[in-house]
């Protein structure tokens, strides 16, 4: 009698075929979806500057339909248009602010483009933003009336009040204002500063506690800064004419937006726009039908078959990830897979490609505001 042969250890265990069968029928409907959402999309990519600056404002990318007032709006412009535009009313506003005793300054994406796109808008920004002092509005008594005359015919005050309590409906009652450009419909949004009444916990340690803190004015939740990153005011070029900024730009942002506000070199071999956040879904579902329904069966289910799914899907990407990084992921799972096979039917290896890929994605996905 044959002796009874011992049983295969998990990490060699066969998979049945119908299980293959089922992976390889995943990971091609995941590609041809996928592969179909590039190619309905492809019209809309943006490889350049330039070309982002021709593209229409309707371009999914802008988040346009936020930022307009719909009975002034042509849809007909370029994005060029757009910026032009913008850029009158930034100044127009900050002036007609400044004409009836009350600054205003610089602020969210408009001081982006002022510290990172020398001293100019934002090329994708699809509004402006002004800050004002809600004590000078108030010592000023300025008034949707007076700033609507200072403005002139070619703008359309829609909001204006120095406190939210007064007549601030909308957004949440953040804006204390909006300025419309007639011609255009583009808007300039007004937020009043002032400061915080009621501390958070954290600004009460003793470390903080000798700080001002100032605040949004109905948006503490947003966030909250030092006093001397906005005060005193400064003076300082933004598109060609003067304009008011914070004291501190760098640090006022970095209260809002983190500490990577640094200048970013523009991403010329990707997508500007691309449906890559879509796509990724459907690369971690493919990778995961491989490695959990697949379990420990390279033998059926090969290690070029695992970078071959992973290549195919990443290169349908287009804009989330580089040719570099696609051959950085191929080249890591090829040594995990050659190094220890056993390693493939484990959960962990599937979460630690998901960090893999989220990772090198996520510096590309903040090139945009």
């Amino acid at each position: 009698m044959a002796p009874k042969q011992p049983p295969r250890p998990p990490d060699q265990e066969e998979v049945s075929w119908k299980v293959v069968i089922l992976v390889y029928a995943i990971v091609i409907i995941c590609c041809l979806y996928v592969g179909g959402l590039y190619y309905g999309t492809k019209d809309l990519a943006v490889r350049s500057e330039e070309e982002l600056l021709q593209a229409s404002v309707l371009h999914p990318l802008f988040n346009t339909e936020e930022h307009f007032a719909p009975e002034y709006w042509q849809a007909s412009m370029q994005q060029k248009d757009r910026l032009e535009a913008l850029t009158t009313a930034t100044h127009t506003a900050a002036k007609a602010l400044q004409s009836v005793g009350v600054p205003a300054f610089l602020e969210s994406a408009g001081l982006i483009g002022w510290l990172r796109h020398n001293r100019s808008q934002l090329p994708w920004d699809s509004d402006g933003d002004l800050g004002i002092l809600e004590a000078d509005c108030i010592q000023a008594g300025a008034s949707k009336e007076s700033l609507s005359k200072a403005v002139g015919e070619d703008f359309a005050v829609l909001k204006f009040a120095c406190t939210c309590e007064e007549d601030c409906a909308g957004d949440n009652k953040r804006m204390v204002g909006r300025v419309a450009h007639r011609k255009t419909g583009v808007c300039i949004d007004i937020f009043a500063y002032a400061p915080v009444k009621k501390s958070r916990a954290w600004q009460k340690e003793p470390r903080y506690s000798d700080i001002e803190w100032w605040e949004r004015v109905n948006d503490h939740a947003d966030f909250t800064f030092p006093k001397d990153s906005l005060l005193p005011l400064q003076q300082d070029t933004f598109a060609g004419a003067q304009m008011t900024i914070p004291a501190k730009p760098r640090e006022f942002l970095s209260w809002e937006y983190g500490q990577c506000l640094g200048a970013h070199v523009w991403p010329w071999r990707i997508l500007l726009y691309s449906p890559s956040s879509d796509t990724l879904a459907f690369i971690l579902a493919a990778k995961g039908a491989v490695f959990m329904l697949g379990g420990a069966g390279m033998d059926a289910l090969p290690a070029t078959m695992v970078i071959f799914c992973s290549a195919a899907a990443v290169t349908f990407m287009r804009g989330g990830l580089t040719l570099l990084a696609v051959l950085g992921i191929c080249a890591c799972e090829f040594l995990v897979v050659s190094i220890r096979p056993a390693l493939c039917s484990f959960r962990k290896l599937h979460s630690a490609l998901i960090v893999l890929a989220v990772a090198v994605q996520t510096p590309e996905a903040q090139q945009i505001k």
